[in-house]
């Protein structure tokens, strides 16, 4: 009987094992089918998203025809262009300078300019000073001079006669004078002129009108020589009271 428990018990050991062992492949198989379950998703994901792309790009090429097919109707349901003769089309000259084609002068540039600046189109800003000369056998032109108070550097300006309704003061002591924009072509040397420097004004505009204005009496202004007068009249009194005592 004992002998027969103990076979009895490795039968049955035997009978666990070979069941142990059939699962085995069953569980091997199922994580196989897992993983591939996985993949065929991951693939599936990128499909979709290549197609959402694909969708999104075929919009955005759909909507620039849409809006190039609008703007062509509108040129063609618009207006012609305005040729470029038009009077519509007009330069404004009492324009400042910009970066596209014309550019500001000082007059301290051009009072010391070089060969650079003979016969460049140039625009200055500047105060009239002085008064209006006449040109000798010309009575349609006259000599104005601008002043830059900055640097209080001068450039003369062959102006036209017409131009000089436009200066209501020449600036003077009391006076500061018309503030005018000149454009005109700047000549180193003038042939017309004896060799002067000067521009030959093509556009003037008003920048600003001139003005009087009178000294105003300021007390402030007289302290330093009331303070050194006090100290001199201090010291030439202890300088008198030094020599009375030395007699």
């Amino acid at each position: 009987m004992h002998v027969s428990a103990n076979k009895l018990s490795r039968t049955a050991l035997a009978a666990v094992l070979a069941a142990a062992v059939a699962l085995v492949p069953a569980g091997v198989a199922f994580a196989v089918d897992g993983d591939g379950s996985s993949a065929g998703s991951v693939s599936n994901s990128d499909s979709t998203a290549t197609t959402d792309k694909k969708d999104v790009s075929k919009a955005r090429v759909d909507a620039a025809a849409a809006d190039a097919d609008a703007a062509k109707g509108e040129s063609d349901n618009g207006e012609a262009p305005k040729p470029v003769d038009n009077p519509d089309n007009s330069i404004d000259d009492g324009q400042t300078s910009d970066n596209s084609f014309l550019y500001d002068a000082s007059i301290a540039d051009l009072a010391g300019a070089d060969s650079y600046y003979d016969k460049q189109t140039v625009q200055v800003t500047g105060e009239v000073v002085g008064e209006a000369i006449a040109v000798t056998g010309d009575a349609d032109h006259a000599w104005i001079v601008l002043r830059d108070s900055d640097t209080d550097s001068t450039v003369t300006v062959f102006v036209r006669r017409s131009d000089l309704r436009k200066i209501d003061t020449y600036g003077t002591y009391g006076t500061t004078g018309t503030t005018l924009r000149v454009r005109g072509m700047f000549n180193l040397t003038c042939s017309q002129h004896e060799g002067e420097s000067d521009v030959h004004a093509q556009v003037v505009n008003v920048v600003s009108a001139g003005y009087e204005h009178k000294d105003v009496f300021n007390v402030e202004d007289f302290a330093p020589g009331v303070v050194a007068l006090a100290v001199g009249i201090v010291l030439a009194l202890v300088f008198w009271r030094m020599r009375e005592r030395s007699r």
